[in-house]
């Protein structure tokens, strides 16, 4: 039923047309919409590929986007082992999210092992994106676009993500850290703190990539300025990649924190946000009004090793429009901070950011972890996670095989929160020693006025 009220809303609302004369932002660069009749389409909304509308068009805008790096689902690639206690790749749902001869023809020369992402690589490739934009900034500048000389320089930073377990940033070696890091098997659906944690050891591990440090929250939008400072301390003009895993409401964003996403992309530090529907991740670079421009990784595309067609397909023209009212509020924000200026200069800019919040020094000297990603609330119960999430989709102008709709049921009980940061303490599991860190201090989302919850097993 969902799925056909979405249908619904594209056919009949398709977007915001009170903002397609409002400027285009891409990565805190703007371009003004350009009013007149032109031929180009872009898609938009839920049906990405099924429905286009005419858009105004800034040229310098379509330049921008095609300049930005965007990593899809990929088919045929080097196989990845499964794990003994993992999904398997001859899983029904593999079966009906990729061609199921391909599938049956790779289990047949690489029995136990996965030869796709498609349906449960999203997350991963929406990282990559976030990554790939920051390395391409950090190394060629904000100024880079494609064809205008620096186009060599630009292939040895794609070829870092080429799918081969020796390439710096391969889905070979997401899922590997995904695996020792967050106990994600090969074939399950990664979440902002896995992916983030992935991110970090691969950086930490290549310390030629451009980028020298890469800082993580995977519960909260806290930055620590001391963890900052000795970073600079060692060398002042460092280029820090911050990762912030955040969840700005309950079922989608609260209108609350709109502007503040808005102003998020709109940062020269920006290096996008890899989020999204529910279970469905999307690459966001900008926007237009109250619509998020993104990159959809839910097109496969075969695996080619490194070649002038493979550098082609990390780039694209087509992007997507999505309402923030639609937005998941689970969300991974890249931030690039090149040198000790430019933090000074961030830490300006986010004090009255009601995401962001600097503290001079960490909350405790206990090492932090949070043990559950902060997925959507969507995401399927730890013990179906051997399955791809059943609310992801494949592109079927790339792959003609139906996919699943999103079935998952809203929490009625929860529409109505208004948040804010407020700060408490979590105890963790008391089955576990308290000799071990097994609690954390955090930020969370509230009500504004603290409500209980009632608990299903005891009477109030």
């Amino acid at each position: 039923m969902e799925f056909v009220q979405k249908i619904s809303q594209q056919l009949v609302d398709p977007g915001d047309q009170t903002g397609s004369s409002k400027d285009y932002v891409v990565l805190g660069e703007s371009y003004p919409a350009i009013t007149g009749h032109q031929d180009k389409e872009v898609s938009s909304g839920f049906l990405n590929g099924f429905f286009s509308r005419p858009e105004s068009q800034n040229p310098q805008f379509l330049s921008d986007v095609h300049s930005r790096l965007h990593f899809t689902y990929r088919t045929k690639f080097v196989p990845i082992p499964r794990v003994s206690d993992g999904p398997s790749p001859l899983s029904f749902h593999f079966l009906i999210r990729e061609n199921p001869l391909t599938t049956i023809e790779n289990a047949i020369y690489n029995p136990d092992c996965f030869n796709t992402d498609i349906g449960w690589g999203c997350m991963i490739r929406t990282g990559q994106s976030l990554l790939g934009n920051a390395l391409q900034i950090a190394n060629l500048g904000r100024d880079f676009r494609v064809n205008q000389g620096k186009d060599q320089e630009e292939y040895k930073i794609i070829d870092w993500f080429a799918d081969t377990p020796q390439a710096h940033f391969s889905i070979h070696n997401f899922v590997s850290q995904g695996l020792k890091l967050s106990n994600k098997k090969p074939g399950e659906w990664f979440g902002p703190a896995a992916t983030s944690r992935s991110i970090q050891c691969l950086v930490e591990q290549f310390p030629d990539c451009g980028i020298d440090k890469c800082l993580i929250s995977v519960s909260s939008g806290d930055v620590f300025e001391d963890e900052v400072r000795e970073i600079f301390a060692q060398k002042p003009q460092s280029r820090i990649l911050l990762l912030l895993g955040v969840k700005l409401g309950v079922n989608a964003v609260n209108e609350y924190y709109w502007d503040d996403v808005k102003k998020t992309l709109g940062s020269k530090f920006s290096v996008g946000i890899a989020g999204g529907r529910p279970s469905s991740s999307l690459y966001f670079m900008g926007f237009q009004g109250n619509e998020l421009i993104y990159f959809d990784p839910h097109t496969p595309q075969p695996s080619l090793q490194t070649s002038a067609n493979f550098y082609d397909t990390c780039h694209a023209l087509n992007f997507g429009k999505l309402l923030l009212s639609d937005l998941d509020p689970s969300m991974l924000i890249g931030i690039l901070i090149s040198g000790e200026e430019a933090w000074l200069q961030w830490k300006e800019e986010v004090k009255d950011s009601k995401i962001f919040n600097v503290s001079q020094k960490s909350l405790c000297e206990l090492d932090i972890e949070c043990d559950e990603d902060i997925e959507s609330v969507d995401s399927p119960p730890p013990n179906d996670r051997c399955s791809p999430m059943d609310g992801d989709y494949v592109d079927i102008k790339a792959v003609v095989q139906h996919t699943g709709a999103y079935t998952g049921e809203r929490d009625e009980d929860y529409q109505d929160v208004h948040c804010k940061k407020q700060q408490i303490m979590v105890m963790g599991d008391r089955s576990f020693s308290y000799n071990s860190c097994d609690f954390e201090v955090e930020k969370i989302l509230v009500e504004q006025e603290t409500v209980g919850v009632a608990n299903p097993n005891e009477s109030l």
